[in-house]
């Protein structure tokens, strides 16, 4: 691998938190266990601490009507906990 090319993996893997040697080996598991590249994801763009705090109030005013108006469809407590626990707000 190229000097550049090296450069450019490793600033993307430290957006999303990873190093290349984890990368390499979460690669590696996907592909056993699902017998094909796994390259489905992208690199999220800088953090906009404004906009996931939109995004997070529409979700709560959401979740908020469901409660109020379809009780028996509302999202269980660990699925919005694991929605939740993917916002980063440092």
């Amino acid at each position: 691998m190229d000097d550049d090319l090296k450069q450019q993996v490793q600033a993307k893997l430290e957006a999303l938190g990873l190093n290349f040697n984890t990368f390499v080996v979460m690669a590696s598991k996907q592909l056993v266990a699902q017998n094909k590249l796994p390259f489905d994801t992208t690199v999220p763009s800088e953090f906009d601490q404004a906009s996931a705090i939109e995004e997070l109030n529409q979700l709560l005013t959401r979740s908020d009507y469901e409660l109020k108006h379809h009780r028996d469809k509302a999202k269980p407590l660990a699925q919005v906990t694991e929605e939740l626990a993917e916002y980063h707000f440092d």
